[in-house]
């Protein structure tokens, strides 16, 4: 064999060219300096970011919290639970089957003194007499009457007699034996000296028990009747406020207390409140000015005796009212907002003559040393601020450069005259919130709307028309997926992918955009057409460029028939006079399989909750949280699209994101971080928590639940339209029983009941129950600890709802 034939074809043709080209080269010389080095070339595009990887395994424990994962039996023991929490209220707020009525008032001068009152009157009992025997006391659990004298004037309301509370006893009335009763008391008084007044009785069954410890339900009578027996000139007489304003939060009928009728028959309006809150009566709550006015003193207990002249208030029914809205209660909607009490009566209520200080202090106190709100622009800011409060007078001229000649002593009307050129009280008030209103007391989502006008999809691709009257709103588009054909989301817009290419406040993308046409920035997920102009907007979401680690990706669900259904919602903002103002949102239901828009699915007609009930009490909800953005409107089904079952209660431990757990948990009072509040250790933070805790849902009970649900969709929730979620964890707080919890996923049933019944455990901080509940919850259901990359309750949430 030759040499050649050792070497392959590739090596032997290598060895030809090297000698040829060492042939060119010549045999002698030098090669040269090397030559500079050439300039650097341009950078190269960035090539786009490969999908997310497969997920890692399942670690075993993980695997074993799934595997472990059953779906809830609580309807099984528990149903109809919810009709009869709403039975409970029922009882307290429906026709009373005791009715009383007042016959006749007659007033004697006794020759020993003073003046025999004589009342008759009848009780019927479910349409008939109620007949106790001749000469026995009245045998209902209470009776009794009140005296309320009216004589207009500067001081419409007097205090009847010498005692301050100038009740009548019941001590000496007497069965005739045929239902009706006869009663005679010697008093101080001659009601037929007065210019006018009446007598008004009460009478009730069961139980009125108003707890001293933090809870969610009043004991309220089982049944409560009013009589008025009215005399002089008191049909003369209208207050100001509207009862159907208090019935907005408190409930129809309206009862102050709980057990006072704003509205008898033979009775003006609120005349029955004045039997108490009369306007020659010194007020009792001082502490309400004194905790806003200097909040650091009123934290540390000490003694604000040297200050009460400065608090000192008539206890009628407008300052009580006030005060206690304006300082002591989380009203849930700004005190401007006037016409909510006040509606028809706004001009009478801005009259000169009520341009006064006492009106004034009523809502805003004195000084608010360190509770003085944020000012743009200026150093008026107070480390005890609190939101949402109305600013003190302080405050007010501080900011307009007055304080060096104004005193809450003045009479404000004396100088703010229209021949004085000063502003007048109407100037100041409109009597609307002007972030919901305009002058004129139009809504402002009534007058800038936007609407959804199209949805389509070709393959990946999403495409949404969307539109607004006026080209000034700036939208957000949001697009949600349900799962499993629930009414929850299984991908809600919030959800953040694993593309690095949007950052903030947290890295990656979410299907929420706001058209750059509009002064948005971009996100790759949605580009918008070059026809989208501010006013019609055209935009396209891309489905399958969600990069999702939690589960499949969009495309996949859609395929396997995980996802059939998306929500396309609108969020709109406005900015007016330099103010942001609150518009209302809109939401349409796309249905994937036939590439259409929907109507009613968990909303309109088959809705759960009613945005009108919430907005009731809120006048316009998130007005006063999330910034007041237009997250409010169309139903709550907009609530749902960042309030996921899959993200724990971040601001509430042992609660869901879930806007079930989260609403429940917030009207139960459960307080907001108080893990942050402990490590303030700030005696204010303290205080105003603590006291938070003692408040109640304003119909006295929680068990209301259609105070915000439709009929009928308030029991145990139906798995097959509800998915599991996750608990958040407990927080670890010295001094307090409640331990470390960790963060659990459970069923629909623990998570939204829970909502209610956790933070009634959570908030006395009874611990061993709050146990005892979430073993209860496991043994008959999903208690299973999640893990720190959310595989448990994804896979726990894949599990249960594929059985159905």
């Amino acid at each position: 064999m030759n040499r050649i034939g050792r070497f392959s074809a590739s090596a032997w043709s290598l060895l030809v060219v090297t000698i040829f080209a060492f042939a060119l080269s010549g045999c002698e010389g030098s090669d040269g300096a090397a030559g500079a080095a050439g300039a650097a070339g341009a950078t190269g595009a960035v090539g786009p970011v490969g999908p997310p990887g497969p997920p890692g395994p399942v670690p075993d424990e993980v695997m074993a919290a799934i595997d472990s994962a059953e779906a809830e039996s609580c309807s099984t023991c528990h149903d109809n639970v919810g009709g009869f929490h709403q039975a409970i209220y029922d009882e307290y707020v429906d026709a009373s089957e005791f009715v009383l009525a007042i016959d006749g008032v007659t007033s004697v001068a006794n020759v020993g003194g003073g003046f025999d009152l004589t009342i008759q009157f009848n009780i019927m009992n479910n349409g008939v007499p109620y007949i106790d025997p001749v000469g026995v006391a009245p045998s209902v659990t209470t009776l009794s009457f009140y005296p309320v004298r009216y004589e207009g004037g500067a001081v419409e309301f007097q205090q009847p007699g010498f005692s301050p509370f100038p009740g009548i006893s019941i001590a000496n009335a007497l069965s005739n034996g045929d239902g009706t009763y006869s009663m005679t008391q010697n008093v101080e008084y001659d009601i037929n000296a007065w210019t006018g007044g009446s007598i008004v009785g009460r009478i009730a069954t069961g139980d009125l028990v108003f707890p001293d410890g933090p809870t969610s339900h009043f004991g309220v009578y089982a049944d409560l009747s009013h009589a008025a027996f009215e005399f002089g000139t008191l049909d003369t007489w209208e207050s100001a406020a509207n009862v159907d304003g208090c019935a907005m939060c408190h409930g129809t009928p309206y009862r102050k207390h709980g057990n006072i009728e704003a509205s008898i028959a033979g009775a003006p309006d609120f005349a029955r409140c004045k039997s108490c809150h009369f306007d020659d009566r010194s007020g009792g709550h001082e502490e309400w000015q004194y905790m806003v006015d200097d909040p650091l003193n009123w934290a540390n207990g000490v003694d604000p005796a040297p200050n009460l002249a400065d608090y000192a208030y008539t206890a009628n029914l407008m300052n009580d009212t006030h005060m206690s809205h304006a300082m002591e209660f989380p009203y849930p909607m700004s005190m401007s907002n006037c016409n909510t009490c006040h509606a028809g009566k706004l001009p009478q209520i801005f009259a000169d003559e009520n341009f006064t200080a006492e009106i004034c202090k009523s809502c805003h106190v004195t000084e608010g040393n360190d509770a003085w709100p944020e000012d743009a622009g200026t150093t008026l800011e107070g480390m005890y601020a609190q939101p949402h409060r109305p600013p003190p007078m302080e405050f007010l001229w501080t900011r307009a450069g007055v304080e060096n000649f104004h005193d809450v002593t003045l009479n404000c009307g004396a100088c703010h005259t229209v021949a004085g050129g000063f502003s007048q009280f109407a100037d100041m008030h409109s009597g609307y919130d002007d972030h919901i209103y305009d002058a004129t007391g139009t809504k402002y989502a009534d007058d800038f709307t936007v609407s959804v006008d199209s949805v389509s999809v070709a393959g990946d691709l999403m495409t949404v028309n969307f539109s607004s009257n006026d080209p000034l709103v700036v939208p957000e588009l949001l697009v949600s997926f349900y799962g499993w054909d629930t009414k929850n989301f299984i991908v809600g817009s919030h959800e953040r992918d694993a593309n690095a290419a949007c950052t903030g406040y947290r890295p990656g993308c979410k299907m929420e955009y706001v058209p750059e046409s509009s002064g948005g920035g971009t996100n790759p997920l949605f580009t918008e057409d070059a026809t989208s102009v501010p006013g019609a907007w055209v935009v396209t979401l891309d489905m399958s460029a969600l990069q999702l680690t939690k589960t499949a990706l969009i495309p996949a669900m859609i395929a396997d028939g995980t996802i059939t259904k998306a929500e396309v919602t609108i969020t709109p903002e406005l900015e007016v006079a330099g103010q942001d103002v609150v518009l209302a949102a809109v939401s349409e239901t796309f249905d994937l399989t036939g590439n259409m828009l929907i109507a009613d699915y968990f909303a309109g007609a088959t809705a759960i909750v009613d945005l009108d009930k919430c907005n009731a009490c809120h006048d316009s909800l998130a007005s006063t949280f999330h910034d007041g953005s237009g997250r409010g409107g169309d139903g709550i089904q907009v609530c749902k699209t960042c309030h996921t079952t899959t993200f724990p209660g971040s601001h509430l431990e042992q609660a869901s994101r879930a806007i079930d757990s989260y609403v429940h948990a917030i009207h139960s009072f459960q307080p907001f971080d108080e893990d942050d509040v402990a490590a303030a250790n700030d005696p204010v933070f303290n205080a105003r928590n603590e006291m938070h805790k003692h408040h109640t849902f304003p119909n006295f009970t929680i068990r209301n639940c259609e105070s915000c649900h439709n009929p009928g969709t308030y029991n145990v929730p139906d798995q097959s339209q509800s998915m599991p979620g996750v608990l958040s964890a407990s927080w670890d707080i010295a001094g307090r029983n409640i331990g470390t919890i960790p963060e659990y996923v459970t069923g629909p049933a623990s998570r939204a009941c829970g909502g209610c019944h956790r933070a009634d455990l959570i908030v006395p901080d009874l611990a061993g129950d709050l146990a005892s509940f979430n073993a209860h919850t496991k043994a008959f259901g999903t208690l299973e600890e999640n893990d720190a990359e959310d595989m448990a309750v994804f896979g726990i949430i894949d599990k249960i709802m594929s059985m159905f």
